[in-house]
C-alpha cells in the first residue's frame, strides 16, 4: 500500500515495513526529512537504506523503517505508570484539532483498561509528539511500620568532679536501681499500612508491619498491653542488667545505714548498695558492683570486694595503712590516703592519693588540682595526675610495667577476626531464631525448640558483646602514649621515681607539665 508517490521516490507499507523505491536522482536528504516530518507515524529504523536509495537512484524497494501506531500506550511499574507516545501531525495538536485527538487517546486509554489516576491537566496542556508522557499514575501501596522498640538504657559510671572552694564533691552511680512496678521497657504495636491502586484500577495489597519480639527475664519483668503498647515493667527491686537481648533485673541488697555490729560483714551475691559506710574492721563483698555512698567514705575496713563489677567509695578510702580494697572492674572514689588497692580495671580518684599502694591498669586523678603523694603507684598502662610528689620532697613511687604494643595489635587483629565469626554466627541464630518466633505452631515440642533457639541467640548475642568489650578495652590502651606513660599535667616534684618498663628516672628538680612514656626501648619525656 503506497503512503507517499512522487516523480522521484515512492514509500509503501509492506506487512513486515515501510519500504522506499527511488525513480531518479535529484531529491536530496533534507527533501526526504521534511517528507518524514509530514507523516510523523514512520519510524526510520536504517538511515543507511535511505541514503542508498537516494543518492544511487534508481534503487530498487528496501525496506527502512516501521509505522507505528498512532498512538502508543505504555504500561511501566508493574502497571503503576502509563504512558502516551503520539505518533501525528503537529497540526492535530492545534486548539482547533486538539479536542478530537484528547478523544481518540481517552479511547485508546481505555481500550487498555487504563481508568484510575488519568492525568487530566496534562490532556489539556499542548501534547508532544514522539515522546513519552506520563498519561496516567497509580497510588503505591505504603507499608505498616514495624513495631517500635525503647528499651531502659544502662547509664555508663562517669564521674563529675566538682569544685566549689569549700566542698570537693564526687558524684556517679554505678548501678542501674529500679523498684518494682518501674518502667523497663516499650513495644509499639506495627501498623497496618494502606493498600495502594494502579491505574487499571486494581488494589495493590501493602506489607503489613512485623511485631518485633521483646526479649526479658520472666521471672523478674513482667508486660502489659494497653492501647496498642506492650510495656515492660520490673517485678521486684533490683539492678538492671542485660543477658545479650534479654533485660532482667538482679539481685540487689540495699543497706540503708552502715555496716557495723548490726548488720555484721556482708557478702551478697547481686548488686550491694550501702547508704552510709563501712566501720573499722569489718568486711564487704558482692558478686556485682557495690556502692557505698556515704559521706565519709570507709576508714580501716577489713576488705571490700566486688568479685565481678565496679566498685564505687563515693566518701573516699582512709585507710589507715589496715585497708584493703579490691574491684574486678573499676573503681572510683574520692581520694585514697594510706590503702591498699588492687583493681583489674582503672582506678578513678576524684582529688589526690596519699601514701597509698594501688595496683591497676591505669590510675587517674580527675580533678585538675588533683595530686599523687607519697606511696607506690603500680599501673600496667598509665598514671596521670596534676601533680606527682610535693614540696615536702616526700618519696613517691610510680611504677608503669608497660606493654608491647605489636603484640597488643596482634591480639587485637584476632579479636576483630573473633567478632567477625562471632557475628556470622549471631546471624545464623538469629535467622533460626526468627523462623520460631513467625511460626504460629504452639506445640509442646515447637515451644521446647523455641526456649532451647532463643537460649542460643542470647548467649551468641553476649558473646558479640563480651568481643565488643574487650576491643574497646584494648582500644582505649592504643590512646596511651608509646608503650606506657606517666603523664603530669601541672607539676612533678623532687624525690619521685618515674620507672617504665624497667627504664627508670628520679626527678631531682621540679618539672612543669612534663609527660614520660616508653618508645623504641627509651624513655622520653615531652
Amino acid at each position: 500500500m503506497d503512503i507517499i508517490k512522487n516523480n522521484f521516490l515512492r514509500i509503501a507499507k509492506q506487512p513486515d515495513g515501510v519500504y522506499i523505491e527511488t525513480f531518479r536522482k535529484g531529491y536530496s536528504v533534507k527533501d526526504f526529512n521534511i517528507l518524514m516530518s509530514n507523516n510523523p507515524e514512520i519510524r526510520i529504523t536504517s538511515f543507511i537504506a535511505v541514503r542508498n536509495a537516494l543518492m544511487n537512484a534508481p534503487h530498487p524497494p528496501v525496506k527502512f523503517g516501521e509505522v507505528d501506531e498512532r498512538i502508543v500506550i505504555e504500561l511501566t511499574d508493574n502497571d503503576m505508570k502509563a504512558y502516551v507516545t503520539l505518533h501525528v501531525d503537529e497540526s492535530e495538536l492545534s486548539e482547533n484539532n486538539g479536542i478530537e485527538l484528547v478523544k481518540e487517546i481517552l479511547l485508546k486509554l481505555r481500550e487498555r483498561g487504563i481508568v484510575f489516576g488519568i492525568k487530566t491537566d496534562v490532556l489539556m496542556k499542548r501534547l508532544r509528539i514522539k515522546e513519552p508522557i506520563l498519561i496516567a499514575e497509580g497510588i503505591p501501596p505504603v507499608n505498616g511500620q514495624d513495631s517500635v522498640i525503647r528499651m531502659f538504657e544502662l547509664k555508663d559510671p562517669k564521674p563529675e568532679i566538682r569544685e566549689d572552694g569549700k566542698t570537693d564533691h564526687y558524684e556517679l552511680n554505678i548501678i542501674n536501681k529500679v523498684e518494682a512496678g518501674d518502667w523497663l521497657g516499650e513495644r509499639t504495636d506495627p501498623t497496618e499500612g494502606t493498600p495502594g491502586k494502579s491505574v487499571k484500577g486494581e488494589t495493590i495489597h501493602q506489607l503489613k508491619g512485623k511485631l518485633l519480639p521483646l526479649y526479658y527475664d520472666e521471672a523478674t519483668v513482667r508486660e502489659v498491653y494497653e492501647n496498642g503498647v506492650t510495656t515492660l515493667y520490673s517485678k521486684v527491686n533490683g539492678a538492671v542488667h542485660y543477658t545479650g537481648d534479654k533485660i532482667g533485673v538482679s539481685n540487689h541488697l540495699e543497706i540503708l545505714n552502715d555496716i557495723d555490729f548490726n548488720t555484721g560483714n556482708i557478702d551478697f551475691d547481686g548488686f550491694l548498695t550501702v547508704k552510709g559506710s563501712v566501720a573499722d574492721n569489718f568486711s564487704v563483698a558482692a558478686s556485682e558492683d557495690i556502692e557505698i555512698l556515704g559521706e565519709y567514705g570507709v576508714g580501716s575496713v577489713k576488705e571490700v570486694v566486688s568479685r565481678g563489677g565496679n566498685l564505687l567509695i563515693k566518701g573516699g578510702i582512709a585507710g589507715k595503712n589496715k585497708a584493703v580494697v579490691k574491684s574486678t572492674k573499676d573503681l572510683y572514689t574520692k581520694y585514697i590516703s594510706d590503702a591498699t588497692v588492687i583493681c583489674d580495671g582503672i582506678v578513678h580518684v576524684g582529688f589526690y592519693c596519699l601514701n597509698s599502694h594501688i595496683v591497676a591498669k591505669q590510675v587517674i586523678v580527675e580533678s585538675g588540682k588533683g595530686k599523687i603523694v607519697g606511696g607506690v603507684i603500680e599501673a600496667e598502662q598509665k598514671v596521670e595526675a596534676a601533680y606527682i610528689g610535693n614540696d615536702h620532697e616526700v618519696r613517691t613511687l610510680i611504677k608503669v610495667a608497660g606493654f608491647d604494643r605489636s603484640k597488643m595489635k596482634e591480639e587485637l587483629d584476632n579479636l576483630h577476626e573473633d567478632l567477625v565469626k562471632a557475628r556470622i554466627h549471631l546471624s545464623k541464630t538469629k535467622q533460626r531464631f526468627a523462623v520460631y518466633t513467625s511460626t504460629y505452631e504452639r506445640s509442646t515440642e515447637h515451644i521446647r525448640e523455641y526456649e532451647i533457639v532463643k537460649e542460643l541467640y542470647f548467649k551468641a548475642r553476649e558473646k558479640v558483646r563480651q568481643i565488643e568489650k574487650q576491643i574497646r578495652t584494648l582500644q582505649r590502651c592504643f590512646r596511651v602514649k608509646g608503650e606506657g606513660e606517666v603523664n603530669v599535667l601541672k607539676k612533678v616534684y623532687p624525690n619521685t621515681m618515674i620507672q617504665i618498663k624497667g627504664e627508670i628516672k628520679e626527678i631531682t628538680t621540679p618539672g612543669i607539665a612534663p609527660c614520660f612514656f616508653i618508645q623504641d626501648r627509651e624513655m622520653k619525656e615531652t
